[in-house]
């Protein structure tokens, strides 16, 4: 139903269905607890830092700050998910970011570990592509280069 205002046409626009699927729910919890894993993570650097268990104190003090950089950004995906908002492509990459990260660690002797990164991505690639979630956010409705618009 749309509310017309003289001047300016439709004003607001609202949808029949604003149910969230489930699926974009599930797809923002996992973006949110990786972005706890990172804020532990930095913390966790920073305790290095401090007890002196460390070579370089600004590396560390580098990755630290990456750590919780990506937690910001993680956060933020999940906040866009939950609202619904079109955040499908860079969702995407994050999870086909986490494929490499599972190579990497069954090549240095974590097969166990690398399996789940891998096991990681499908699960967020599942979620953020399936068809409710995709619907939901309005994944592929917008064309910008089309001619007839």
């Amino acid at each position: 139903m749309n509310e017309t205002d003289a001047d300016m046409g439709a004003v607001t626009e609202s949808h029949g269905d604003s149910a969230r699927p489930w699926t974009l729910t599930a797809a923002a919890g996992v973006f949110w607890l990786l972005a706890t894993g990172l804020v532990a993570a930095g913390a966790w650097g920073l305790i290095e830092i401090l007890t002196g268990h460390v070579d370089t104190v600004s590396g560390a003090v580098g990755i630290a700050l990456m750590a919780w950089l990506a937690a910001l950004y993680y956060w933020f995906i999940g906040r866009r998910l939950l609202q619904c908002r079109d955040i499908v492509a860079q969702a995407v990459f994050q999870a086909l970011l986490w494929l490499p990260v599972g190579y990497y660690l069954r090549e240095a002797a974590h097969p166990v570990v690398g399996v789940a990164a891998w096991a990681l991505a499908a699960v967020m690639l599942a979620l953020v592509l399936c068809g409710p979630s995709r619907r939901a956010v309005g994944f592929g409705e917008h064309r910008p280069f089309s001619e007839g618009e």
